[in-house]
């Protein structure tokens, strides 16, 4: 059984040889390859290189092109820095008033700023792995796109004292997902797209309705409809809204340290997949028979019965030891192997 027909096979529930491992590798691929990120956000086959490189070192079951929240929103005006061996990250927004949401423009994924390079990648990867290894493809969800062209802070008190001008720069922002992602699947060539909504957990349950909810799932309606499954990641404590991510139509719920998979399996009850959730902090600083044992906890709660892939509980740190990483993928393989025959 190879890395696919492995996590094809846990998605239904069938048997399988090992619990399948995918961490959330993005740019912990490029430093660990000694590649300047300054380099490789610009060049399609540099990151897929990287990319690569990090799957056959440590032999994980799916990986995806290195992204970000910048990604779309930089070519609408935002700022985005990159630098040499750390995330990038946003740093000047583009909508400073309301004025600024009426300028705006959908950006172009096959020709604006970087995304034709994750598009490009992502045909690589498909080229060079596809077949033998899950190949994902990535972007914000609605709300942290919109964030990106706000400022997180100001986005959330403009939900309060402007609803109706964040309600049009959602409006905006989800046509920019179904676009980039569309891309993804049609171009790339990925059969599964990660939307990456971190936002959603700093609100109250009617504010995530009504200015992330009303807007992820036409997203993820509009991607499963092009045929690519969805995976959906929450930061932080998600277990209020787990049903919820089921109904809005996540086929894979990617869960945050501050989740007891127990629980989320419990409540999740076969409708969906789960993902998770050694702790990334743990993860750059424990040492790798630790990760090792905290992998094998997160086994034991959470394997039993299939559709659970043992992940990091969101992207792994650049300053991860390689053997860390190693550490879950052997967890995975070894322990993760004789847990499914005893149960």
């Amino acid at each position: 059984m190879n890395s696919l027909e492995r996590l094809i096979a846990s998605g239904k529930g069938e048997p399988l040889d090992c619990v399948p491992v995918a961490p959330g590798i993005g740019h912990y691929a490029a430093v660990k390859a000694r590649q300047p990120m300054t380099r490789v956000a610009w060049n399609p086959e540099l990151m897929a290189e990287v990319v690569i490189q990090s799957v056959e070192r440590h032999g994980y079951d799916s990986c995806s092109p290195i992204s970000d929240y910048g990604h779309g929103t930089e070519s609408m005006g935002s700022t985005v820095v990159i630098r040499d061996w750390e995330q990038t990250y946003v740093g000047a927004y583009a909508v400073q008033s309301e004025a600024d949401v009426a300028r705006l423009k959908l950006p172009d994924p096959l020709r604006d700023g970087r995304m034709p390079v994750v598009i490009g990648c992502e045909q690589i990867l498909v080229e060079k792995l596809g077949g033998r290894v899950g190949i994902n493809g990535g972007l914000a969800g609605p709300l942290s796109f919109a964030a990106s062209l706000r400022g997180p802070q100001a986005i959330l008190y403009d939900m309060i004292d402007r609803p109706a001008m964040v309600h049009d720069l959602l409006a905006i922002a989800l046509e920019a997902g179904k676009a980039f992602g569309e891309a993804q699947v049609r171009r790339g060539g990925v059969g599964t797209v990660n939307i990456y909504e971190p936002m959603a957990t700093m609100i109250s349950n009617t504010m995530v309705e009504e200015f992330s909810f009303a807007y992820l799932e036409p997203l993820i309606r509009h991607i499963k409809g092009l045929g690519a499954l969805v995976l959906l990641h929450i930061c932080n404590d998600t277990t209020r809204l787990l049903n919820r991510m089921i109904e809005i139509g996540a086929d894979i719920l990617s869960l945050d340290v501050q989740v007891d998979l127990a629980r989320a399996k419990e409540i999740v009850a076969g409708r969906a997949s789960i993902s998770g959730n050694v702790a990334t902090n743990h993860l750059a600083h424990l040492g790798p028979e630790e990760i090792y044992e905290e992998s094998c906890r997160c086994i034991e709660k959470a394997a039993r019965g299939g559709r659970f892939t043992l992940g990091s509980s969101c992207e792994v740190p650049c300053e991860t030891p390689p053997e860390n990483i190693d550490a879950m993928v052997r967890a995975a393989r070894e322990f993760g192997a004789d847990f499914l025959r005893r149960v």
